[in-house]
Parts: C-alpha cells; sequence; structure tokens
C-alpha cells in the first residue's frame, strides 16, 4: 500500500471513528485492531484492511510491525491509538503485570512501530509524513489512583519529543492528549457529573473532537514536537 493512514487500536470508539473520517476525507486507511468485535463490519463495509494483533505481548507487537513493514512501501501517517486503562491493583504482583502490559501497549508498541516504519515513512510523497501518539491529559499530572496507567502515557508523550528530534525534517510527531473524551461503560452517573463538573466546557468532548485535533496536526505543516490537549479545559479546572 502507498500513501496509507495506519491507525492502532481502530476497532472501537475514538480509534474507530477517526478510521471512518480519514477514509471519508479521501485518505487510505489500515486499521489494526486487538479482538474481534461487531464494530468491525463498519471498517469492512467501508473496504478499510483490518489486522489483528496483541500489543500486550512482545510477540503481537514484532507480528504487527512486520506485517506493516512488508505491506505499506510508503506512509504517510501512523497514529498510535491503540491504550489499556484500569486502576492499578493493590496486590503487588498485579500491579507488576499491569505495568508491563500497560509498557508494551503504550511505549514499546510505538516505539517498534515507528522504528519498523520510519523507511515508509519517509517515502511518502507529501511534504511531510505524520506519527500521532494518543497520550493523555494525566501524563502531566497523574492520579495516583491511576498511577501505572498514568506514568505509562507521560512515557509515550517523551518518545513523541525523542522520534520528534530523530525523524525530522521528513517526519513530524506530535502527541494528543486526550481529557473527557467517552465515558467507559463502568462509569457512574455521579462520577460522569462530578469528572464534567471538573471540566470548563461541562462536557464529554467526543470522538470528533480528537479526529477534529488530528486532522489538524496532518493539515499543519510546522508543527512538531507538540501536544494538542483536547480536554475541554480539564487541566486548568483547578490551577
Amino acid at each position: 500500500m502507498d500513501e496509507v493512514v495506519i491507525i492502532t487500536g481502530a476497532g472501537t470508539r475514538v480509534g474507530l471513528h477517526c478510521a471512518l473520517r480519514l477514509k471519508q476525507q479521501g485518505y487510505r486507511v489500515l486499521a489494526h485492531y486487538h479482538s474481534e468485535r461487531p464494530e468491525l463490519e463498519q471498517l469492512q463495509h467501508q473496504g478499510i484492511p483490518c489486522l489483528q494483533a496483541d500489543l500486550a505481548c512482545p510477540e503481537g507487537i514484532e507480528q504487527l510491525a512486520e506485517e506493516l513493514r512488508q505491506r505499506c512501501h510508503s506512509v504517510r501517517a501512523l497514529v498510535h491509538n491503540a491504550s489499556a486503562f484500569e486502576t492499578t491493583p493493590d496486590d503487588p504482583a498485579e500491579a507488576s503485570a499491569l505495568f508491563e502490559r500497560f509498557y508494551r501497549i503504550h511505549m514499546l508498541a510505538p516505539y517498534r512501530l515507528n522504528r519498523a516504519l520510519a523507511e515508509a515513512l519517509n517515502r511518502s510523497q507529501a511534504l511531510h509524513s505524520d506519527i500521532v501518539h494518543i497520550t493523555d491529559i494525566f501524563a502531566d499530572n497523574p492520579n495516583p489512583a491511576f498511577d501505572i496507567y498514568c506514568a505509562s502515557k507521560a512515557g509515550l508523550a517523551n518518545l513523541s519529543l525523542s522520534f520528534a528530534k530523530q525523524l525530522a525534517p521528513k517526519v513530524k510527531v506530535n502527541a494528543i492528549a486526550p481529557g473527557p473524551i467517552r465515558f467507559k461503560e463502568w462509569h457512574s452517573e455521579a462520577v460522569k457529573q462530578q469528572i464534567i463538573g471538573q471540566t470548563l466546557l461541562r462536557s464529554e468532548g467526543g470522538e470528533e473532537a480528537i479526529y477534529l485535533a488530528l486532522q489538524a496536526l496532518l493539515d499543519n505543516p510546522y508543527t512538531t514536537g507538540s501536544t494538542i490537549k483536547v480536554d475541554g479545559g480539564r487541566s486548568i479546572a483547578h490551577l
């Protein structure tokens, strides 16, 4: 494939929405997903190729890196959206296992894919190709209950800066730091209202807000090493 936009974690929520919107805008899209789910039919219906890989294990990361390297001659953009989110368990062994899983998903997988596709990104016919890391506003101000999640997202944010330096001038590397975009099914109404109450714009953002930030980065030829916060002002509400 030539001039393709690759999105990891595109089987649901933000990744799914961005894959469909980019396809709608005329991009050639290739979607990664973790597990089978009904939403994949939407991607397949739009003719978007889908690749399965478990990014929580080294074998899955290497499998995806090699498959993408073989399939993609030139890459217009690589969007690292794949993510996992849960509180840190009290049990030390469980916490250590979670640390390793989050490290692989949020840091090792992006690192390996960036390396594997560096040549394809440099072969893009666009003035600049792009890598976009989806981080989190709590990478800068961690929530202790989610300390492992926040630390791994902070590591991803730091990788954005490293790759911006390494891959310039051809490849732009930026990050998008979401706030309350779309609540999980397990969020209670009380928690939802608490979070919305801590957000200046008093609402959850929705997936389109992330897509608009992504499109802005793809369109802007002079932005690299930057982070766009898409959080409705939550990160500054109580400074």
